[in-house]
């Protein structure tokens, strides 16, 4: 059994007071491994058994063996220790409740655990986690390549020394630099719907995040936190016509809990309840007005077209001024009734009268004395010639009177 490969291994380790008999039931890969928080000067007893997962086997518990913890250090160790990611850097914190001391700060490969022997030696100091007198330290993400670390701190003060703090496992991998999102705020009446992406690639965010959103009042300081997995919020109750500013990051729902940085705030002021109305009104009213243009600008065009391609026939210049006497063009215009006239010849011995009456279209009678009557310039050259013959007839029959 002990031929086999040291991977395949898992150990079951149980610890008891011995005053007590009370177990405790722990389990590990490791062939050497620490247990925690015991109280002082007490007896404790542990025994272990191995077991093989493939194929599935398991081995009986070794002898008991019980030893006397130590009396309590003066200086007690760091506590809480967590590892979390600031832009490309790591930040490794802790919890410690005196005050007036130092921290320095080691790592140990994953590796150095599978092996068999004493790795004590193995753990190395972290260059920027030496001496510090804050609860944390900060170092280049560059630092590590992906793998699985452990990392433990211990506080000094003077020639006092704590003991190590439990070791905190960290699989880098889950560390992978999240980036700030980019946020759209839309407003509806008293809400406020936002959106949270992301600008770059974001194929390696798939896995379970969360999203957080604070939001603000514009003159106000109190912020307000809402988290869930969704990317979409509604932020629902604000006040009507009210400037609220909006801000986001994300959160990987993985050990370590690494967060993005936050957006940058995006501010936007929450509409009246009836603004909605109003914009389907100015809309409706927006449409008619752009289809008024349309229709000008359609007869516009086909006026510009019919005068370039189907001008109106006109007459000749020479022939519409040798017409413009109004009579002539009402004859030339006026075809629908034949023009016609009666002469009449009443002889007396005082007056001699020439009456022509005028059958138009409209049906009017017109009489003219042979003494005032003027040439309309409406008889025809047989006319006019008719009437030159009948002028001399009446002029040689008033010399035969005399």
């Amino acid at each position: 059994m002990w031929a086999q490969d040291n991977f395949a291994f898992t150990y079951d380790i149980v610890l008891w007071r011995k005053s007590s008999g009370e177990e405790k039931r722990i389990e590990t890969i490791h062939r050497r491994d620490k247990i925690f928080k015991l109280s002082p000067e007490t007896t404790y007893c542990v025994k272990v058994k191995a077991k093989l997962l493939v194929p599935l086997k398991q081995g009986a518990y070794g002898g008991a063996h019980c030893i006397n913890t130590t009396v309590e250090h003066p200086l007690p160790a760091p506590e809480n220790v967590e590892m979390d990611m600031k832009r490309d850097s790591y930040v490794l914190k802790w919890d410690y409740a005196n005050a007036n001391v130092t921290f320095r700060a080691q790592w140990l490969n994953d590796f150095s655990k599978w092996n068999p022997g004493n790795y004590s030696d193995d753990w190395k100091l972290i260059p920027s986690c030496e001496s510090v007198k804050s609860r944390h330290c900060i170092f280049p993400q560059s630092n590590f390549s992906e793998g699985t670390y452990f990392f433990r701190v211990q506080a000094s003060n003077g020639n006092n020394t704590s003991f190590w703090s439990e070791e905190k496992e960290v699989d880098t991998s889950v560390y992978n630099l999240l980036p700030s999102p980019v946020i759209t705020v839309k407003s509806i009446s008293d809400s406020l719907r936002v959106s949270v992406g992301f600008l770059e690639d974001s194929d390696f965010l798939e896995d379970s995040l969360i999203y957080e959103v604070i939001f603000w009042e514009n003159t106000s300081n109190i912020e307000e936190k809402i988290m869930q997995k969704s990317p979409e919020f509604t932020i629902v109750n604000l006040q009507l016509r009210t400037v609220y500013c909006v801000k986001a990051r994300v959160h990987k729902d993985s050990p370590g809990h690494q967060s993005s940085e936050f957006s940058d705030p995006v501010c936007k002021k929450t509409e009246s309840r009836n603004s909605s109305t109003i914009w389907i009104i100015a809309g409706i009213f927006a449409v008619l007005v752009f289809i008024l243009i349309i229709i000008y600008a359609v007869k516009s065009l086909l006026r510009c077209f019919n005068y370039t391609f189907f001008p109106s026939l006109k007459p000749f210049s020479n022939i519409d001024e040798y017409f413009s006497e109004p009579p002539l063009k009402n004859l030339l215009l006026l075809t629908s009734e034949e023009q016609t006239e009666s002469c009449f010849v009443i002889e007396n011995t005082d007056v001699i009268v020439i009456v022509e009456e005028m059958s138009q279209s409209e049906g009017d009678h017109k009489k003219y004395n042979s003494q005032t009557s003027q040439d309309s310039g409406n008889y025809s050259i047989e006319d006019e010639n008719m009437e030159s013959r009948t002028n001399e007839e009446l002029l040689r029959k008033e010399t035969d009177s005399e």
